[in-house]
């Protein structure tokens, strides 16, 4: 785990979770991401499309741009898990989570990344700094 990408893109929410579709690509704005047990965590329900592209094809990229135009790109591949204490930690990390996703309701899928890489980058799009995740 980074806390440097951690810690960027918790700063510069929302951030864009680019998935597949098919052959279609997908991007959305996402907010949720918190550490736990050494690793980074991004969520969504598990009734969105965005999980069903996930769990078709785990490759996924993370972008988002800081004030400065500087920007970061982190791919992977989406591990997902169930565990409820998983579930737990996100609701202290969010709060408002328990209001998404109430018991008996909707459910929450969280995910980490494997193969996890971080490019940050400069708005020429030249490297500033890779790191492995």
């Amino acid at each position: 785990m980074s806390k440097e990408v951690l810690d960027f893109l918790a700063a510069h929410r929302p951030f864009y979770i680019a998935t597949v579709d098919g052959a279609t690509p997908r991007v959305r704005p996402m907010g949720f991401i918190m550490e736990h047990e050494g690793k980074i965590w991004f969520g969504m329900g598990t009734h969105k499309n965005v999980y069903k592209q996930l769990q078709a094809n785990p490759k996924i990229e993370i972008t988002t741009t800081g004030p400065d135009s500087n920007w970061i790109r982190v791919s992977g591949e989406a591990v997902f898990d169930p565990r409820p204490e998983l579930f737990e930690a996100a609701k202290k990390a969010m709060p408002e989570l328990k209001d998404i996703y109430p018991e008996g309701g909707p459910k929450m899928g969280l995910f980490s990344l494997a193969k996890g890489k971080a490019l940050f980058l400069n708005i020429a799009g030249q490297e500033i700094k890779s790191v492995d995740l």
